[in-house]
């Protein structure tokens, strides 16, 4: 007789939200039918009662809800790549030179100075985009990123575009890009060929000057880019890293974005992967409580002024995956092919565990199946306090290069931090729905006891 949890149904007290005793009040989640409610004590004894067997359980909403809570939906998961074969997207990282030196920099360390190979880089591309590996019509995108900033390297950039559009012009695949760049380099060049292939841009901008000018650095330079693209209609998505710095001011950031660039509706407010921001654990907690707290204030005006604000953890809420995320085809400048584009030099910590794959001045491309295997299982199944964790479903197990950064009591806030911010964002949904179908918030119907 499976248990609720085995159900992937999972009691979790939220007494305290609505300011009684926690374990008075369950927020009952069942995250692969994308069901929640609130429940009390006794609900959840029934709907444990139910599964050993309905025939015991007199009420008949219980047997209704748990009927539903049950109902899963296939097509809300995530896809499982089983074979690097099956990846749409490509991860370029043209090289490991930059003209920043960012406070928190996690690349900073493989910072190699070397640059890929114009025959390597066309032999992956060769790979990529070849009817003989995936079937077209099929949407491929390339992406070009940074272990340093990739415009540097603006010929191979441009080659890269021209080459792969024409091969996928030649066997019918449509083609997407996209580009993160520190936005510190753009000419009117790069900014034509951007626009004419339709190059999705993202520019790593902290948005307030002070913070920006402290973590980055050239904020004027930053700024008149930003002007630029937007003045050609190619309106650039933001990504800025949340620091102790900055983590009470994502509202505040948010206000910034809407009165300097009002065009720009993507603001993505991650969290700092790195060790050397905090000084203990105690500050590494409390800086994640902050960034909760904050981050719903920033995610909800956004909703007001029609601007997307998300992160990694918001984002994946809306997905249901095995890993956190499904893993990478991402050529390095080395020439290697990594699993995680946060590892792509030898000098990186993580570095020849993450490596599956090799490609050569000489076009052949070589691939260790046993070793992607062995990455691409590392996710809830294979992580024991996976098990009976309710947000494991939208974290995956967690992200691959955070366990080289972080020792394991930190790697153990961090799963806290996930169920706290996972928790959030499904009674939010409830407040909303509650709001939307009986005109009363979710506290109100549950200190009322009506409609739960």
């Amino acid at each position: 007789m499976a248990s609720l949890i085995e159900s992937n149904i999972f009691p979790v007290p939220v007494g305290s939200y609505f300011d009684i005793k926690n374990e008075n009040l369950y927020l009952v989640y069942a995250p692969l039918s994308d069901n929640a409610l609130i429940a009390t004590p006794d609900n959840v004894e029934e709907m444990e009662n139910y599964l050993k067997d309905n025939t015991l359980v007199k009420n008949g909403d219980i047997n209704e809800t748990m009927e539903s809570l049950l109902d899963h939906d296939p097509e809300k998961c995530a896809a499982r790549l089983d074979s690097p074969d099956s990846f749409t997207r490509l991860a370029i990282l043209p090289n490991n030179v930059c003209n920043f030196n960012c406070s928190y920099c996690y690349a900073a360390q493989g910072r190699s100075g070397k640059v890929v190979d114009k025959n390597v880089l066309k032999a992956t591309l060769d790979h990529f985009i070849d009817p003989e590996r995936i079937t077209p019509p099929q949407v491929l995108s390339v992406s070009i990123l940074g272990g340093g900033e990739p415009l540097l390297s603006w010929d191979l950039v441009k080659f890269l575009i021209e080459y792969s559009t024409e091969l996928a012009g030649k066997y019918g695949f449509t083609l997407t890009f996209s580009l993160v760049t520190n936005g510190s380099l753009m000419n009117d060049e790069i900014i034509k060929i951007l626009k004419t292939i339709s190059v999705s841009v993202t520019i790593s901008f902290e948005i307030l000057e002070e913070i920006q000018n402290k973590q980055r650095g050239q904020y004027n330079l930053v700024c008149q880019t930003i002007d630029r693209l937007i003045s050609n209609g190619l309106v650039p998505k933001f990504r800025s890293t949340i620091t102790p710095d900055n983590v009470a001011l994502q509202k505040e950031m948010v206000e910034a974005v809407q009165n300097r660039f009002p065009p720009v509706n993507n603001i993505m407010l991650e969290v700092v992967t790195d060790a050397d921001s905090f000084k203990s654990t105690h500050e590494i907690k409390e800086f994640y409580n902050q960034y909760i707290e904050h981050f719903f204030m920033a995610y909800n005006l956004g909703l007001k002024l029609g601007k997307n604000i998300e992160c990694s953890a918001s984002r994946n809420f809306y997905l249901l995956v095995e890993r956190f995320c499904p893993g990478e085809f991402a050529l390095t400048p080395e020439g290697d092919i990594s699993m995680c584009t946060r590892i792509t030099s030898p000098l990186d910590t993580g570095f020849e565990d993450c490596i599956y794959g090799k490609v050569d001045e000489n076009g052949a491309v070589q691939i260790n199946h046993d070793q992607f295997r062995k990455l691409a299982d590392e996710n809830v199944y294979s992580k024991e306090k996976c098990k009976d964790c309710f947000a494991k479903w939208h974290c995956g197990g967690g992200c691959l290069a955070q366990k080289y950064v972080y020792k394991d009591e930190v790697l153990d806030l961090i799963c806290d931090f996930t169920r706290s911010f996972t928790k959030r964002m499904i009674l939010d949904k409830l407040e909303k729905q509650y709001l939307e179908f009986y005109n009363v918030s979710l506290r109100e119907a549950v200190m009322n006891n009506k409609n739960i």
